[in-house]
């Protein structure tokens, strides 16, 4: 067997290996073969007593391997052995004496002819050194040649999105909630990049199943064929970020509007990533009934470019249709009527021709509209200020189409305002 640098420590190993009151005890540790990998899953609190570590389910990796490796851990007396460890970590194959290491580890160890995997501690750190590369906690292979360092991976106090706490308003984005129309590949990716960023809560709102074609494009995968797209990816999410504040809906919110109102009555904005001209314009004249933005994204003219509207309800912007039919007086083309063509499902309407990843894309870009428009509005983040309105997004763009779709180049992004309310609107001014 290779011996592989890496080792794992489970929070719960180092609590143990704190809680003791001796200065240095035995390990054991498992190897993973499949991912070559060290985990340490016993640890000896006192003379002779071992206690087994916990590893959380989700950990599956951690929690599998094969056989029983002895290793020790060490609490190191002065800081000379960690700032030996940073030095010879940058000198690939460098390898510090087994008398060396005994004196600044100050436990002699006998590797007799195995490798011995050793973890040293020094609680005593100073920032200075934490800075300049040395780490609290140090791996080594110990040989009868010597003891080489090896890369260690603890597990942190803080994981997950708290790491970010001070560096990005999680506690604002926590207490938002969003309603998510459409659950599809652009739907599955706004509500992925959503609860990546942060926000509290999602209303996932889809009545679909999840089928077969669907898989090529969309964030869910294989196992949750058959399965309510919505109920699906609130599960999935709930995994990923150990939240229990997603929740599904299936309702069609065309024939369902009022299940939309109550939905909405509660939440702070509205992304619609749903197909068809219908339930963007129910999300586009409820959302402007309950006082609150709305962002619509979907790809049209098969895929060759992507749309993010912004509708926020003042005076100063219209709704869908009052853009639409700004939009018609110019010569663009009929952006709704596109979204009627059954897109993607392999039928005679229209093929799949958009990327998957341009799909998860323009999902993304909707959901980073979606916070900077609340960090905006409502904390005054003045580092979120989109450029305006209507983006339009070059993905297989020929140059071919009227303004505002005539891009020519892919991964161009071009913002713009969109028209004052028509007085002869019902949304707008009803």
């Amino acid at each position: 067997m290779t011996i592989k640098d890496d080792i794992f420590v489970p929070a719960d190993a180092l609590a143990k290996i704190a809680a003791s009151n001796e200065l240095h005890g035995k390990l054991v540790l498992r190897y993973v073969t499949s991912d070559e990998i060290f985990v340490v899953h016993g640890v000896e609190t006192s003379r002779g007593m071992r206690r087994q570590v916990d590893i959380p389910r989700e950990y599956h990796a951690l929690r599998a391997g094969n056989g029983s490796y002895d290793g020790r851990w060490i609490e190191s007396p002065s800081s000379a052995l960690h700032v030996v460890h940073a030095e010879l970590r940058r000198r690939p194959g460098s390898m510090m004496t087994p008398a060396d290491f005994k004196e600044l580890s100050g436990v002699r160890l006998d590797a007799g002819m195995k490798t011995l995997i050793v973890i040293t501690h020094d609680a005593g750190l100073s920032e200075d050194l934490r800075a300049g590369g040395v780490e609290t906690y140090a791996g080594w292979h110990l040989t009868r040649d010597g003891a080489r360092p090896a890369s260690i991976a603890v597990e942190p106090a803080t994981h997950g999105l708290k790491q970010l706490e001070g560096l990005w308003p999680l506690s604002e984005l926590s207490a938002m909630n969003i309603a998510v129309v459409g659950c599809g590949s652009i739907g599955s990716a706004a509500a992925e990049a959503l609860a990546g960023y942060g926000v509290g809560s999602l209303q996932l709102i889809d009545p679909d199943r999840l089928l077969w074609h669907n898989l090529v494009r969309h964030s869910l995968d294989r196992r949750s064929v058959g399965r309510s797209k919505a109920a699906a990816l609130a599960d999935s999410l709930t995994q990923r970020w150990q939240r229990e504040s997603y929740f599904a809906h299936d309702v069609d919110v065309v024939r369902e509007a009022g299940v939309l109102r109550a939905l909405t009555s509660d939440a702070d904005l509205v992304l619609c990533a749903a197909d068809g001209v219908a339930p963007r314009r129910v999300v586009s004249h409820v959302a402007r009934r309950a006082k609150i933005p709305a962002i619509l994204a979907c790809v049209l003219d098969g895929g060759a470019i992507g749309e993010i509207l912004r509708l926020r309800p003042t005076p100063r912007f219209g709704c869908l249709l009052c853009l639409r039919a700004n939009m018609q007086e110019r010569g663009a083309i009929d952006a709704e009527a596109d979204q009627e063509l059954d897109y993607g499902a392999g039928t005679a309407h229209l093929p799949m021709t958009a990327a998957p990843s341009d799909l998860k894309y323009i999902g993304a870009l909707a959901a980073k509209a979606a916070v900077a428009t609340l960090l905006e509005s409502r904390f005054g983040d003045a580092t979120q200020r989109l450029p305006s309105e209507h983006a339009v997004i070059g993905l297989r763009p020929a140059g071919d189409l009227h303004a505002p779709f005539d891009l020519n180049h892919a991964a161009d992004v071009v913002w713009r305002s969109i028209p004052a309310p028509r007085p002869e609107c019902v949304t707008c001014n009803p």
